[in-house]
């Protein structure tokens, strides 16, 4: 067998199955098996590229490998065919009645495990395909353009808007209703930033997640997030790109709240069909100008006039698709993220930002531990060592609708040298009616100041009807800007 051609990422999503050892099974039955090609729709590879390559008298070599466990498989491919011709008898029956759904089904002869091969792994990253010794496109990766600033001090943090059913302020075009005080979101924001002398002192935007409410991509909420984001970019100033996105639980409903699908059939199903994603993937392009087809983890720097902010943007909606869609999950292609901005060139004084949707430490009463409750980030644990080793200086997020700022450091063991302390924070909501609010609780948003040596933070009020409403914090985070030497 020639040098492998092809490498597949993999991993096993649907609950008790395995996926080598469902495949190896067929293979014993058989002599071959059929694996699917889960291909997602931001992939462009061509299919008859793949059917010309397999032309040939031999068996081409194709690698499967799965980043998340470490795991590589070589196997001989003699044939690749679309999913109505495929032999459906040599394709694993817990995916045989999604193979519509899928690019098409390569014919194995055989499979055999070999070390990981991480360079491979790193190369493939978030694709499921791979022509091996191939560069990626550098447009669709983890680093983004950056972004100047100049004259500008300020980044605005907002989350769960909640556009459609849940949406709390007035829809950009609509007449008000007598009696109904409610302003637009940008009308409140604008008011408040005013009040604050900050209006033309805004470089940035980021939004932790939560567009819109349980996956509700209609043409009018869809409609109503962007003209609300155009009017508030106009007030502000702003280009596209200065708006920084990231999905929620609500963007990316990997469960619809109306399913009624067994958990193993709804994880095939959403592995198979990633149109839960698409959408939003096509929200952002409009909205920040970004492809659609490009990571939802990446890095963007924010140039001010002396010092620069990168933001480390993460998808943390990626958990495997059950009723546990509330819990975040970042994954291989997030913590990789992470370290590649740690790698990021520090050429003046520079603060580093994380920013995803779902919370890694507690901020209030988490929710019954059942299959619909609210809980921590899954891989919490790793993603906050990775940025600590990354020097990431602030963690912003929403999802429980609750503001808060807590810091994170883990002591030193076996003698290790100590991380330094990240300090997160959650925004609360800044869009989502009252009903959807915890008790108590009110619409805020956070205003970071950058100085040359400092980060001052407020989280404020937002109130409906633009008239001021109370500072729940204001003060400097007790944080030191990274210079070129202490990298």
């Amino acid at each position: 067998m020639a040098a492998p051609t092809i490498a597949l990422r993999f991993r096993d999503t649907t609950p008790g199955i395995d996926t080598i050892s469902e495949h190896r099974a067929l293979l014993n039955q058989y002599g071959k098996f059929g694996w699917g090609w889960w291909k997602k729709t931001f992939e462009t590879v061509d299919g008859e590229k793949i059917r010309i390559s397999l032309r040939g008298a031999d068996p081409i070599g194709i690698i499967l490998i799965d980043r998340s466990t470490q795991r590589c498989f070589i196997c001989q491919c003699t044939d690749f065919s679309a999913p109505e011709s495929a032999d459906i008898a040599i394709v694993p029956t817990y995916y045989r009645g999604h193979l519509a759904q899928m690019a098409g089904v390569f014919t194995m002869l055989s499979i055999a495990e070999i070390e990981y091969d991480a360079e491979l792994g790193d190369a493939i990253g978030e694709q499921t395909f791979l022509w091996i010794g191939t560069a990626a496109d550098p447009g669709l990766g983890h680093i983004a353009k950056p972004v100047r600033a100049s004259g500008r001090s300020c980044v605005l943090h907002l989350s769960d808007l909640h556009f459609g059913a849940d949406y709390a302020f007035r829809v950009q075009g609509d007449d008000a209703e007598i009696g109904d005080g409610r302003r637009t979101l940008t009308d409140c924001i604008a008011a408040d930033l005013d009040r604050l002398g900050s209006t033309n002192d805004i470089a940035a935007v980021i939004v932790t997640g939560d567009f819109t409410t349980n996956g509700e991509w209609n043409k009018k909420t869809r409609d109503a997030a962007l003209a609300e984001f155009e009017a508030l970019r106009k007030r502000l100033h702003l280009t596209k790109e200065q708006i920084i996105a990231l999905p929620g639980n609500h963007d990316v409903v990997r469960y619809p709240p109306d399913a009624d699908l067994a958990i193993s059939e709804n994880a095939v199903a959403r592995q198979a069909d990633t149109d839960y994603e698409t959408q939003f993937r096509t929200f952002v392009e409009v909205l920040i100008g970004r492809s659609w087809q490009a990571s939802l983890n990446y890095v963007r720097r924010i140039q001010f006039d002396d010092t620069d902010l990168d933001i480390c943007v993460l998808n943390s909606c990626t958990i495997v698709a059950t009723q546990w869609t509330e819990y975040g999950y970042v994954g291989r292609g997030g913590i990789d993220t992470i370290v590649e901005l740690g790698r990021q060139p520090i050429e003046r004084a520079t603060f580093r930002f994380l920013a995803l949707h779902h919370h890694l430490l507690p901020i209030g009463s988490v929710e019954a531990p059942n299959s619909k409750g609210v809980s921590l980030t899954l891989d919490a644990s790793e993603i906050l060592a990775t940025a600590q080793r990354s020097r990431v200086h602030v963690v912003l997020h929403g999802h429980q609708h609750k503001p808060k700022v807590t810091a994170y450091q883990d002591l030193p063991l076996h003698g290790e040298p100590s991380n330094d302390r990240v300090y997160i924070v959650a925004n609360g909501s800044a869009g989502a009616k009252n009903g959807r609010l915890p008790a108590g609780e009110r619409n805020t948003y956070c205003l970071f100041r950058i100085r040359a040596n400092e980060v001052e933070l407020r989280i404020r009020e937002l109130r409906l009807d633009a008239v001021a409403g109370a500072q729940i914090f204001q003060g400097p985070l007790p944080i030191a800007a990274l210079h070129a030497k202490s990298t």
